[in-house]
């Protein structure tokens, strides 16, 4: 078996591997196999093996710097999106405790108490004060 995965090292040294927009696209994959077992059209199908060949096809490139450059790219929207969904994940969970707002100064996140009223808040990155009002 250590022969093997000898040889497996010695004929991926020097190509591009997994990296972020992989496993995006692996998920992809996966959503597209389950919705296709499900539906049975063959537009999923198709779908899926399309995305199966740019995951393989971009995991065995030697072209590091253009994978790399992808990557990036993908990441400058993904990122923004992955924050926003787990502030969303946040606020479900603190439902029953805390309200998030935003400085009206600086545009930071502040989590707050759940007290219902109209209230001063002074902000732990700017220090200025505003009002905020909690309606339930």
């Amino acid at each position: 078996m250590g022969g093997f995965r000898e040889k497996l090292m010695r004929f991926m040294y020097g190509r591009y591997g997994t990296d972020h927009l992989y496993y995006f696209m692996f998920a992809i994959w996966l959503i597209l196999a389950v919705v296709g077992l499900i539906v049975r059209h063959p537009v999923f199908y198709i779908i899926g093996i399309v995305v199966m060949v740019l995951m393989i096809m971009r995991s065995m490139s030697k072209n590091i710097a253009q994978r790399r450059k992808e990557n990036q790219f993908f990441l400058k929207f993904f990122n923004p999106v992955k924050r926003e969904v787990l502030l969303l994940k946040d606020r479900i969970r603190d439902i029953r405790t805390a309200r998030y707002r935003r400085c009206r100064h600086c545009k930071a996140l502040i989590k707050l108490p759940k007290v219902t009223g109209k209230h001063t808040v002074r902000c732990p990155k700017c220090g200025e004060k505003f009002d905020v009002h909690i309606i339930f």
